[in-house]
């Protein structure tokens, strides 16, 4: 009985790790932001310490009459740069954001629409409109959380 067994377990060991190794390279390979699902929320995750608004050159953000000057969308047009100058891997599911981080909305039309949360060591975007948010890893942390905090 145990011969008879022994070459289906092997088998079914054998495309059991091959069904994990390939479910791990597709959440291991790196993506750049634009890749990353790109939903918006309410709210952020957590307590945020600072928030940065993203507005768009041309657009009337809200209730304003002017449209948005190259000037006022600078600081957007940076975070954004930022943001897509690195590359993220997916983070542990396990994890959760921290408090007191840095929330990125866009002004798109009256209300704030959250597209990213950055608490220091992880990027969390939206998963859904009301949803959880998905933790990812860039490849160089300090550097973003540099160009987050000097941005204006």
């Amino acid at each position: 009985m145990k011969k008879k067994l022994r070459i289906p377990l092997i088998l079914a060991g054998l495309l059991a790790v091959f069904c994990l190794s390939f479910l791990l390279a597709g959440m291991t390979i790196p993506r750049s932001f634009d890749s990353l699902p790109q939903k918006c929320g309410i709210m952020p995750p957590v307590q945020s310490s600072k928030s940065i608004g993203i507005v768009h050159e041309g657009t009337y953000p809200g209730f304003a009459d002017t449209p948005v000057t190259a000037e006022q969308a600078a600081p957007g047009r940076r975070v954004l740069y930022a943001l897509n100058q690195q590359k993220y891997t997916w983070a542990f599911p396990l994890l959760r954001p921290r408090d007191g981080g840095i929330a990125i909305y866009e002004m798109t039309g009256c209300s704030p629409e959250y597209i990213a949360y950055w608490d220091g060591k992880y990027l969390w975007v939206p998963k859904d409109f009301e949803g959880p948010w998905t933790g990812y890893a860039p490849t160089s942390p300090k550097e973003l959380d540099e160009a987050l905090r000097t941005a204006k």
